[in-house]
């Protein structure tokens, strides 16, 4: 009897896992991939494979390779091995699956009963950041596969083990020097518990060797680079999926985790490692903003909890505790259907694909195309051509210059203006889209940019369809 509930529990798991990731994709109305990163890799794979990544001639108009390697060297392992459309849109279904399988392993070493590991999984497997993560090829895809393989094979009583978790550790620093710090402080808090701090100094000393042979030559050569003073705002409003977050976490696996919270408070300090755990990935968070992912991970925990505690506690009125549960559960399902649908729908659409494409075909290779930040990665990997700007700061040459003439180029009227920073940066493209227009950067019919590109003959529409436009500016 046991074993067919464990059985029925874990093929519901399974096929709830797959039909959850798979979905986006099967909801896609075109072909292209989801979101811009599996185009990125591609791009940067292609460098790779062809011994030419010291130099990326498109972002930026041209910046220095500076780029983690982790991501594209696995994303060309892949496409190798199978396809790179199997790479895009079936790995990270596979590497959900295993992360899950993962988490549940992780979660039993630490002797969580079973029916709080059960829900903690279901809850983990509908939350948007574990879709996004595996629902295509994204920065986080591997990474997160191999954070867990790494901290699973390190808490096993085997040294053959713990050998392959050091080298696992070494790795990390490939894919980004944030994902060691990350690794190293849930590590320290783990062995300070376990008292294995030996261990500890091991993964210390093979992190630090890693992140030296990474990171010095890119210090001394480009010193730190430049953060963003424009971005953060935006980067805290995406914590939340329900506030349009990309990955951001459910507000209502966040009220669920209160509850867990409370019932683990019962124990009073016997849970104080897992809270050190929590305590510490929220303040990452300020800093690394996208770590929301991995706090996902210990929310679903918590989730799990919560709704333990709301099924065994007792409430003054039964009423009140049933309708509070039900409502977060059912919040939590509808919430996790929307953020499906989103992610479905996210860029490139077959407009913006179509409008790129042509950019493609009916220009130049070292011609400039000036658009919004988040499209130039696009405007890079799918039009093949230069941009002013996109989305990967870290090292990228003036940041915040380019961002503040973007700004004013934007929004002014004064065609002197806007010509001095056209020619600036040598734009020759400017690709306008319907989210554009709609308050990602204007939110009035004839401002700034707009008015000029109707009233100056210099510019002109040669690219048009219901989504996009594409003008040729000429001086």
């Amino acid at each position: 009897m046991m074993f067919t509930k464990s059985y029925a529990r874990t093929a519901f798991l399974f096929l709830l896992c797959v039909l959850v990731l798979a979905l986006p994709n099967l909801l896609r109305t075109s072909d292209n991939y989801m979101g811009e990163d599996p185009y990125f890799y591609s791009r940067l794979s292609g460098m790779i494979k062809d011994n030419t990544f010291s130099y990326d001639p498109l972002s930026y108009s041209g910046r220095e390779f500076t780029y983690s390697l982790g991501q594209p060297s696995l994303f060309l392992f892949f496409s190798k091995v199978f396809t790179e459309k199997f790479t895009t849109n079936i790995i990270p279904i596979i590497f959900g699956l295993i992360s899950s399988l993962l988490f549940y392993f992780i979660l039993k070493k630490f002797y969580v009963e079973p029916n709080a590991i059960y829900l903690s999984l279901i809850t983990l497997i509908i939350s948007p950041p574990f879709i996004y993560i595996f629902s295509t090829y994204n920065e986080f895809t591997s990474i997160t596969l191999i954070l867990l393989t790494a901290f699973y094979l390190f808490i096993q009583d085997n040294k053959n083990l713990n050998f392959i978790s050091y080298l696992l550790f070494f790795t990390i620093p490939f894919f980004g020097y944030q994902y060691s710090l990350l690794a190293l402080t849930i590590s320290f808090i783990y062995c300070s518990k376990a008292k294995k701090m030996k261990n500890f100094y091991t993964i210390l000393i093979v992190s630090i060797i890693s992140l030296a042979y990474i990171y010095t030559p890119l210090t001394f050569k480009y010193g730190l680079s430049e953060t963003a003073d424009f971005d953060k705002n935006v980067r805290y409003k995406g914590l939340f999926s329900d506030l349009g977050g990309s990955f951001g976490i459910s507000i209502f696996i966040l009220f669920l985790s209160i509850f867990g919270l409370n019932y683990l408070w019962k124990s009073k300090y016997k849970y104080l490692s897992f809270y050190l755990v929590l305590i510490s990935l929220l303040v990452l968070i300020l800093f690394y903003p996208t770590f929301i992912v991995y706090l996902n991970f210990a929310l679903a925990l918590l989730s799990g909890l919560g709704i333990i505690y709301l099924l065994r506690s007792r409430w003054e009125s039964e009423t009140i505790r049933k309708l509070t549960m039900w409502l977060l559960i059912i919040g939590l399902v509808f919430s996790t259907i929307t953020f499906i649908g989103e992610t479905s729908s996210r860029q490139p659409n077959q407009n913006l694909y179509d409008a790129l494409i042509f950019l493609k075909e009916n220009s130049k290779l070292e011609e400039v195309v000036l658009s919004h930040y988040s499209y130039g990665t696009l405007i890079n990997s799918i039009a093949n051509k230069k941009n002013v700007m996109d989305s990967r700061f870290l090292y990228s040459p003036d940041l915040n210059g380019r961002y503040n003439d973007l700004e004013k180029l934007f929004y002014t009227r004064d065609f002197n203006i806007a010509f001095n920073i056209t020619d600036k940066y040598d734009i020759k493209y400017i690709l306008i889209t319907k989210e554009m227009r709609r308050g990602l950067v204007w939110s009035q019919e004839n401002e700034g940019l707009l008015f000029l590109l109707n009233s100056v003959n210099n510019y002109r529409v040669i690219y048009e369809n219901e989504e996009v436009e594409v003008w040729r500016y000429r001086k």
